[in-house]
């Protein structure tokens, strides 16, 4: 059982609802999904400019094999968050998105403005191409992103908690150990 599994559906339709995402905004995103697609593939490049602008993170992206492997990850996960469907597949792929990102160890803000400057470029590109999204296309663009993200943060602290944790369990075992010798 991976961690997205321990939550029960009726859950996740409890945060969907939550956040409100229904039917309606769930196919309205999928609609919307070939425009959302390219206007990903652009705002990507902005979203690299950006981090490798960074003095936090940009050796990270200075390397032309991470960009690369990113790139794919991100369009990949735009791929799956604009097919608006809420399956096994989706909530595995937010969970380890979160988790690798933790693994990286930088702060999560590296993380939510990325994605916040990713959302506003997209946003930017649906307003001013000629055929501009309605309230309604920007509301439930909105609605499915924040729950994305909400999510990839999630599983980000869940990660970070459970490796201070076996860290704790570890310590304490130690301890015992130098107690009993």
């Amino acid at each position: 059982m991976t961690r997205h599994d321990a939550i029960p559906n009726e859950q996740r339709e409890i945060q969907r609802e939550f956040f409100r995402i229904d039917a309606e905004t769930a196919e309205r995103i999928r609609h919307l999904k070939p425009r959302l697609m390219t206007y990903a593939r652009e705002a990507l490049e902005t979203v690299f400019d950006h981090l490798m602008g960074n003095p936090e993170v940009a050796h990270y992206y200075e390397i032309a094999e991470n960009i690369t492997y990113l790139r794919a990850g991100m369009l990949a996960h735009c791929d799956r968050l604009f097919a608006a469907r809420y399956d096994h597949a989706y909530y595995a792929a937010t969970d380890e998105m979160g988790e690798r990102h933790s693994r990286l160890e930088y702060h999560s803000h590296v993380y939510t403005a990325a994605y916040t400057n990713m959302f506003a470029r997209i946003v930017e590109l649906a307003m001013s191409d000629r055929h501009r999204f309605t309230v309604d296309d920007i509301t439930a663009l909105t609605r499915v992103t924040m729950y994305d993200m909400e999510l990839t943060v999630g599983a980000f602290y869940r990660h970070r908690m459970e490796k201070r944790d076996a860290l704790a369990q570890d310590t304490e075992k130690v301890r015992e150990l130098l107690a009993a010798s």
